[in-house]
């Protein structure tokens, strides 16, 4: 019952949205920021100056002059999206093929190769973070069961045993959602949770799929005291098929970054990254041959990106 009722208020949600985009579509600009295209397909900036240095109604305004800043849907919609905003810069680089001498020009480091896998580590010191680049292959399975083992919630719950709990908090479109999810960590070191935007994008053409998640602060999921709140956190996983998205054999890229919220030495996040990334990653892969063995590829596939305006 509690699903039903939070799969209904998403839905509504996501139907007011809708109609007041609808309402603004005619005064919108050809050309807009980034900014505004989140603002006007998620409904999240921040919460005051200190986060975005103007209001969404401000931002609106002076994007769309002749709008009804008295629309009672306009002004739900800018309201619900106080106290909701991205934590940080997104440090994900756009690096998605292992070409050494690029890679080394942009500051990485290999930090550990395998058979089927190298690790790469680049650590920004402005930002106090190390990020990860992870270049690996898999002839066992496809890039659809792979992406399908990421972004299958219920079914991560049960091979990833370190999920306490993982779900959509707001589907945003078919190809963007926040999602909450908090994990165990081993005694004594408190449990973690996690608020982030995922996205999804599908390109056939290239035989590309993409994934990426960037922590957000959402007022419907506040810090609890249960846990440590990871207020940096970011990731992208890029997958190919090797000769389409369905056939056995594919390639990926994941990039990586995570503030446990705790001084540890680099030393210590280095062989933490050294095991666990790699086995679950492997676990991932198991995942994969299950849900492709079964047919259960039951989440849809993400629709191709839209165009910008």
């Amino acid at each position: 019952k509690q699903w039903y009722q939070r799969r209904v208020a998403i839905t509504a949600g996501k139907n007011k949205r809708a109609q007041v985009q609808e309402k603004l579509a005619g005064k919108i600009p050809e050309s807009l920021s980034e900014k505004f295209d989140f603002v006007r397909d998620i409904s999240i900036v921040g919460g005051g100056s200190d986060k975005r240095g103007e209001t969404v109604m401000e931002y609106i305004t002076s994007n769309v002059p002749d709008c009804d800043t008295e629309d009672p849907e306009l002004k739900d919609i800018v309201l619900s999206s106080v106290g909701t905003y991205y934590n940080d810069s997104f440090l994900v680089d756009d690096i998605s093929e292992e070409n050494e001498s690029l890679l080394i020009a942009n500051g990485w480091t290999c930090e550990l190769t395998q058979e089927n896998l190298r690790m790469w580590k680049k650590f920004i010191p402005e930002e106090s973070v190390s990020l990860y680049k992870i270049f690996g292959t898999f002839d066992t399975i496809s890039a659809a069961e792979f992406y399908n083992a990421q972004v299958n919630d219920q079914y991560r719950s049960v091979w990833d045993k370190s999920v306490s709990s993982l779900y959509v908090v707001d589907s945003i479109t078919n190809n963007r959602e926040i999602v909450y999810w908090s994990t165990k960590f081993p005694f004594p070191l408190q449990d973690r949770d996690y608020v982030f935007e995922r996205s999804h994008s599908m390109d056939m053409a290239s035989l590309k799929l993409e994934i990426a998640n960037r922590s957000i602060t959402h007022k419907s999921k506040p810090i609890s005291s249960k846990f440590v709140r990871v207020a940096k956190y970011g990731s992208k996983l890029v997958i190919h098929g090797n000769k389409d998205l369905f056939q056995k054999g594919m390639s990926y890229c994941l990039t990586y970054y995570d503030d446990f919220g705790m001084p540890i030495p680099n030393q210590v996040k280095d062989k933490f990254a050294n095991s666990k990334i790699p086995e679950f990653l492997e676990k991932v892969h198991d995942a994969a041959l299950y849900l492709g063995a079964t047919g259960k590829l039951y989440i849809p596939y993400p629709e191709p990106p839209k165009k910008r305006r």
